[in-house]
């Protein structure tokens, strides 16, 4: 009860913020895109192995990618050493209705993206309220109700997927939309 009050307060604040927010939606595909931000959930070591191999794959392609991961654990933190395309941030980095308000994330929201990919399995507050606050053309995430205000994209998660499996689903569709852009033209 008392977490789902500090979260609608958090809400509150963040569509207050979102009135702000002159941002103009461009559908853009995995190909096209040069400028990718990542924003992901770090659970455990195959996680951040996981978003580390795909940042890699898209920095081989020539895109400038930057991953900001939320950490709910805080040892894990200590365990990670923020690499040049990677940051961080915790609970301890968020507001009393968390609100992230840690400096890379002021700097991750304020960044052009030509596209922003939240990897994160479960509605996560603080992931959303960057993601929907993001200066980036396109914003991909899961599919729910609730997250309509955040994301231009969304991709409906089966019970059972795991972030691999959505990671393929993200390179599935966001690479369609550029074949069926192709031959639209």
């Amino acid at each position: 009860m008392f977490k789902k009050i500090r979260t609608r307060i958090g809400q509150y604040y963040y569509k207050k913020e979102q009135t702000r927010n002159n941002r103009r939606c461009k559908m853009t595909n995995l190909q096209e895109a040069k400028r990718i931000g990542i924003l992901y959930t770090l659970d455990d070591v195959p996680d951040y192995n996981l978003v580390s191999d795909f940042v890699s794959e898209l920095q081989h392609e020539h895109k400038e990618v930057k991953a900001l991961g939320f950490v709910k654990n805080k040892s894990l933190v200590q365990r990670f050493l923020p690499k040049l395309s990677f940051d961080f941030f915790s609970k301890r980095d968020l507001t009393w209705f968390y609100k992230p308000i840690h400096n890379q994330v002021r700097d991750f929201i304020e960044k052009e993206f030509d596209l922003l990919i939240d990897l994160s399995l479960r509605d996560t507050f603080p992931l959303q309220y960057i993601a929907g606050l993001s200066n980036a053309q396109c914003r991909v995430g899961k599919f729910s109700e609730k997250n309509t205000e955040y994301y231009d994209f969304m991709i409906d998660l089966k019970p059972a997927m795991t972030t691999i499996d959505f990671l393929d689903q993200i390179r599935h569709y966001l690479t369609a939309i550029n074949s069926h852009a192709k031959r639209s033209k």
